[in-house]
């Protein structure tokens, strides 16, 4: 969806859309509790590497789209594994 869309688009993308899935993870965080810490920190685990490698692929773009695209990724990582610590 990055790629496709103008240079605008992608940053309303980025910066409002892929935000609302974090909050939705806030959202449903505490149902996710009752499962258990063992797989909270699979998730923790899982997204900060993933968060890690994407930001290394993110210094590599000359894509001004891709950059975007990849650093939203890179974030929702992070995000995701503040929400599991």
């Amino acid at each position: 969806a990055h790629v496709e869309a103008p240079v605008s688009g992608s940053m309303i993308l980025a910066g409002v859309l892929l935000k609302l899935g974090g909050y939705g993870l806030l959202r449903v965080f505490e149902y996710m509790m009752n499962i258990g810490v063992l797989i909270n920190m699979f998730w923790l685990s899982i997204s900060l590497v993933g968060g890690f490698l994407v930001s290394l692929m993110c210094m590599r773009q000359i894509d001004m789209k891709a950059l975007i695209a990849y650093s939203s990724v890179a974030h929702m990582g992070l995000v995701v594994g503040g929400l599991m610590s």
